[in-house]
């Protein structure tokens, strides 16, 4: 429940009911006042963001300038998944009671799109309560903003039991016009697609997500129910530790396989994606060669082609040249309950690689463990994907492919690292110009995508089902937004 803990699609969508930023997202996904009733540049590396008035916190406390200080600040700290979104932030000035200046390294013409991301909890709630910095969430710590809330939010939290459900009041003293006819909402974990699918079906629920696209058809065809899909902006990929001296889960001692570009490639070339494309994943994703979606912003579309074919022979010959004619076993850490037919591409990759020798045992496990085992770097080769949830390359770019150091590189859990994409990274963020801006984001995807840093797979699709008096706007970035939703 600690805003500022975990980096996470399903944990942002809860927390985007209970807590808000200064901004928010529209349901067209364009960015409109929220605690921030208005805002101005006094310079260009300034920007002062009006307080709404009568707006309070779930415990009755009013919001202040104070708070907006010390939230953004907290979201800055090392223990914070969220700070790329804060990324040219340097610093936070209480102006007067209800104006906040957001001071920024440099002028930063993207600064409203990463906002939303940054919530706003009570200063005081969170002092009196020990959760001045948030709990990180990779070594398993915790602080009292872990199991609770206090937001300004649509909705309360009203009982949250991990892995089990949660459940969502609507806040009677919101500030502003509720735009959904519901009172109270209980999200549950069903981990089996099937199960989730028969939930569904049986009337348990009024909605599910994602729907397995086996399963699809069913539902449409039910009287009751139906199906909404769309693009999604999330790249899925794989992700290969190549910093350890050797590998922890594979049998390979004394050296580690990823450590060099020929095994890396060796696997990309093993891969047919469009076997995974047509028949795992029913036509449903597009496939990618880069790490970023494209339509986000500063991406070439150009670059979205796989650089690398599909070619078995090549990827035998390359592993041979370095040392492995034999192949190699190795696990690659999956989810099973995360993304759209998760296990089943795992499944299908391992098979693939053992057309080249690489013996694969998959591990299959829900995706409260999984994040944070691999976020602890306890993973030898995984299956993973990631939302720019901005809309902006610098995200992705700087989670997944800058050198972890603590400040950036959160997620880049196999520890990709050359030192003129981080040089490239620097300047994509402070470049206001947008064509150079887009010139520098191709330069450092080029370099990483020859260094084979990670193996882009595909852009996911969105499956979300739904009794059909439920009425819902999908949304690109897969959170379900309970301010779009009715029922009827």
């Amino acid at each position: 429940m600690d805003p500022d803990a975990f980096n996470h699609g399903p944990t942002s969508t809860v927390l985007g009911h209970i807590y808000e930023g200064l901004v928010r997202r529209d349901r067209n996904q364009r960015i409109e006042p929220a605690l921030a009733s208005a805002w101005t540049q006094p310079a260009p590396t300034v920007w002062r963001f009006s307080l709404r008035e009568g707006v309070r916190f779930h415990d009755g406390s009013p919001l202040v300038a104070e708070d907006v200080a010390f939230s953004i600040k907290r979201a800055m700290t090392p223990e914070s998944d969220m700070k790329v979104f804060a990324a040219s932030i340097a610093d936070v000035k209480v102006v007067d009671a209800k104006t906040v200046d957001v001071i920024t390294e440099f002028p930063n013409a993207a600064l409203l799109q990463s906002l939303p991301e940054l919530k706003i909890l009570s200063k005081a709630w969170a002092e009196k309560n020990g959760a001045q910095k948030p709990a990180d969430m990779r070594q398993k710590s915790e602080n009292f903003a872990t199991r609770n809330a206090n937001g300004t939010g649509p909705f309360k939290l009203s009982v949250r039991e991990p892995d089990v459900r949660t459940v969502l009041v609507a806040n009677a003293d919101w500030w502003d016009k509720p735009t959904t006819n519901i009172t109270e909402a209980t999200m549950v974990k069903i981990s089996s697609a099937a199960t989730r699918v028969a939930a569904l079906l049986s009337g348990e629920l009024d909605f599910a997500y994602p729907i397995p696209l086996q399963d699809i058809p069913r539902i449409e065809a039910a009287a009751a129910y139906k199906v909404l899909q769309g693009p999604e902006i999330r790249t899925l990929f794989l992700s290969m530790d190549q910093a350890s001296p050797e590998l922890k889960y594979s049998n390979v001692k004394g050296r580690n396989p990823f450590a060099d570009r020929r095994v890396r490639l060796a696997l990309y070339q093993a891969i047919d994606i469009e076997t995974i494309r047509k028949r795992v994943m029913r036509e449903s994703v597009v496939a990618t060669g880069i790490l970023v979606p494209g339509g986000v912003n500063s991406v070439d579309a150009a670059m979205v082609a796989r650089p690398f074919p599909y070619d078995v022979a090549a990827a035998k010959r390359l592993l041979a040249e370095a040392g492995y004619p034999s192949g190699f076993e190795v696990t690659l850490d999956c989810t099973n309950d995360r993304y759209v037919n998760d296990e089943q591409v795992c499944t299908a990759l391992a098979g693939m690689l053992a057309r080249i020798g690489v013996k694969v045992s998959v591990n299959a496990i829900p995706g409260a463990r999984f994040f944070t085992k691999v976020g602890a770097g306890d993973s030898s080769l995984n299956f993973f994907g990631y939302t720019p949830v901005n809309l902006d390359a610098y995200n992705t770019l700087n989670v997944l492919m800058t050198t972890r150091d603590g400040k950036a590189g959160q997620w880049n859990v196999g520890r990709y690292s050359s030192p003129e994409v981080d040089r490239l990274v620097g300047k994509v963020l402070t470049e206001m110009n947008p064509e150079a801006r887009t010139r520098l984001v191709t330069q450092a995807m080029t370099i990483h995508r020859n260094d084979v840093g990670h193996i882009p797979l595909y852009q996911q699709g969105l499956a979300w089902g739904m009794r059909k008096k439920v009425d819902a706007a999908l949304q690109s970035d897969n959170r379900v937004n309970l301010r779009f939703i009715t029922v009827r």
